[in-house]
């Protein structure tokens, strides 16, 4: 049974925590994560990658994760965490369980590294899980656990119905206030329709409008390419696309000139 004593906030007394206070001085924000020098993610925000099925966006994934476990940047991806709170959970909530642990298994190949440091990364499949529970297991992770960046592969899946206006709005203020609670960044997962190239659904869309940055993965299939490249980006100008291809098993840094087909126009503003 819930503790009933517990005293509810009023209204005013939430007003009072919203207002500006020009006595405070908040923190410096900090940077999370870099793609070729420029500023894609700080905390107290979330950032989409978005793509189509089956367009390589779990390898920039682990490229993403392993970054933050070896000094050198992967691809010119890099993600740096606050050194009093060096964790980061995947929860992963589409994969089967050897396809999960197969990506765990790149991420430490990215890594270099024999085994990878269970002490800073938790990963978690959560795919039996509906929409509700993913929600309150992110929640209790976040409360409990001193980590500062959680991805979110998909965040489809922590909505009933990707167009459902309301719902969608739900979704997005819920990565709003853990985000600024805990003081965290969140990189979340969003495929693309195959029709029209745009996220899917009012999630899709409401997610695009409040992210810090917004990231697509696009692949050529002539020159069998896979490209990450910024969409929206907040706090800093584009970066330069990042190119990758398969070469016998192994993803390599590629340069890359579109074809017209694959060629991507800005959204307009």
């Amino acid at each position: 049974m819930k503790n009933e004593s517990k005293t509810k906030i009023t209204i005013n007394e939430i007003l009072d925590l919203r207002r500006y206070n020009p006595q405070y001085i908040p923190q410096k924000e900090s940077t999370i994560l870099e793609i070729g020098g420029k500023i894609c993610a700080t905390l107290q925000n979330y950032v989409v990658i978005s793509g189509l099925p089956k367009s390589c966006k779990s390898t920039y994934l682990s490229a993403f994760t392993a970054s933050v476990f070896i000094p050198e940047d992967i691809w010119g991806i890099k993600i740096n965490l606050p050194a009093d709170r060096k964790r980061l959970a995947y929860f992963d909530t589409e994969s089967s369980a050897f396809d999960m642990y197969k990506q765990v298994e790149r991420i430490r190949h990215f890594t270099k590294r024999e085994y990878l440091p269970w002490d800073n990364l938790d990963v978690y499949n959560v795919r039996e899980d509906d929409p509700a529970n993913i929600i309150e297991l992110i929640n209790c992770y976040v409360e409990n656990n001193e980590a500062s960046v959680i991805i979110l592969d998909g965040l489809l899946d922590v909505c009933n119905d990707f167009n459902d206006p309301v719902e969608a709005k739900k979704i997005t203020t819920w990565l709003k206030r853990i985000t600024k609670q805990y003081n965290i960044l969140i990189i979340c997962v969003v495929h693309l329709g195959k029709k029209d190239n745009n996220t899917l659904g009012h999630l899709g869309s409401a997610a695009d409008r409040y992210a810090q940055s917004v990231f697509e993965v696009v692949k050529d299939k002539e020159q069998q390419t896979f490209t990450l490249q910024s969409k929206y980006m907040r706090s800093d100008a584009d970066f330069e696309p990042v190119s990758i291809k398969n070469f016998d098993g192994k993803f390599e840094k590629v340069f890359y000139e579109p074809t017209i087909q694959q060629q991507f126009k800005k959204p307009k503003k």
